[in-house]
């Protein structure tokens, strides 16, 4: 590591999130999950990650659009963008199962997406989809054969991005003159305030702040003009980015708003971070410490959406088939597998079962009001549900 990159935290031998075993008896592959800050940019990133074509590639389970929170999000988002930029061609820059691109005119938009499955998927909606990483080689294809595009979109991928560089320059190269790039992202101010220390596994190599994302941005002549933020993921920031040379209406004022939050907090101060970091790891024990008093007593304890941040939760915190019973998950892509290394199996979502379970742990827990008020009648009739966001906590109504 350079003299500017100072690490954070590192947690030994966590498994991949979405690499889900087919066979109780498979073993996992575990990787040391190395979390650094660049004092420079003030970037927070992994060190050390594992190759991206390990993470995402024709086996790759999570899918959007099993969740209507986020069907709803991005129908809202495409709605939105179309009638505040009016974009002639539209790129998504990984678009997963097509819930955000799909709003758009077929013939005039593309997605690039490296995972197989997904791929096809959008391919077979009449979307053209380039099977492939975003790197020079496709970059060069979409301005042979479309030009360049007055939108390109990313939503909660741009964090998985490992060549920062390699990625924004291509961005600039693809994007026309006055169009805009827009980056959703998990807020990392919202990490730390919800300790929320699931966001960190090997698929997040980057978390973003304004103040980190800006810094990165001027390097490539791109420039932050308008954020907004939303509740999914836990908190998420969506960037608006154009090229320096462009002059978009701008609400300076919105901004230094957004950099003196982050400042005030001291999002951007690695002492500050650290001292977060010190508390979820307290709050990693007081879970486990709370799930073997519940199977003490006794109760049943089954998990309520086989996510990565669930999948994170078992591994970092020790959890095994001795604290949780088994998962309950509505991706068909996922059913029958088992969480790695941790013995607990996949189960399909079935209403009629729930209510013989004591506690649900919401794995899912970036879904929280969504799930809550799906399981209205589970917690009427006694149910509860456990989360660890900020802090442990047991929902009982």
């Amino acid at each position: 590591m350079s003299d500017n990159v100072k690490n954070l935290i590192t947690f030994k031998e966590i498994s991949l999130s979405n690499d889900l075993l087919k066979n109780k008896k498979d073993k996992a592959n575990l990787y040391d999950l190395e979390v650094v800050m660049d004092t420079e940019t003030k970037l927070v990133h992994l060190n050390n990650n594992v190759d991206s074509k390990d993470l995402f590639n024709h086996e790759y389970v999570y899918d959007s659009s099993r969740s209507i929170t986020m069907q709803v999000h991005f129908e809202q988002a495409a709605i939105s963008l179309q009638k505040r930029l009016n974009p002639k061609k539209v790129l998504e820059v990984g678009s997963n199962s097509g819930i955000f691109i799909k709003h758009f005119p077929s013939d005039s938009s593309i997605a690039v997406e490296p995972c197989s499955n997904f791929a096809k998927l959008t391919n077979d909606m009449g979307i053209k989809t380039y099977d492939e990483f975003w790197n020079d080689e496709v970059c060069d294809k979409i301005l042979t054969e479309h030009g360049a595009m007055d939108l390109i979109y990313s939503a909660n991928t741009f964090s998985h991005v490992q060549d920062l560089d390699d990625c924004l320059s291509n961005v600039d190269r693809c994007l026309s003159s006055e169009g805009t790039f827009i980056i959703e992202t998990p807020s990392f101010l919202e990490v730390l305030k919800y300790n929320a220390f699931d966001q960190f596994y090997h698929e997040h190599h980057s978390y973003f702040t304004y103040v980190a994302l800006q810094n990165i941005l001027e390097k490539h002549r791109l420039k932050i003009y308008d954020i907004e933020k939303y509740k999914v993921h836990g908190g998420t920031y969506r960037f608006f980015i154009c090229k320096s040379s462009y002059q978009p209406e701008t609400d300076t004022e919105k901004l230094v708003q957004y950099y003196n939050e982050e400042v005030e907090y001291g999002a951007n101060s690695f002492d500050i971070i650290k001292s977060r970091i010190d508390i979820m790891q307290n709050n990693m024990i007081d879970i486990k410490e709370t799930l073997e008093t519940l199977k003490k007593d006794g109760k049943s304890i089954v998990g309520y959406g086989s996510t990565a941040k669930f999948t994170n939760v078992m591994n970092m915190c020790g959890l095994n088939n001795n604290h949780i019973d088994y998962v309950l998950d509505t991706t068909p892509l996922k059913h029958y597998s088992y969480i790695p290394n941790t013995n607990v199996q996949i189960l399909p979502y079935n209403p009629n079962k729930v209510k013989d379970i004591d506690y649900f742990y919401l794995g899912a827990w970036n879904y929280r009001t969504e799930v809550i008020n799906k399981e209205s009648d589970y917690l009427k009739n006694g149910g509860k549900f456990i989360t660890h966001i900020p802090k442990v906590e047991i929902i009982d109504k």
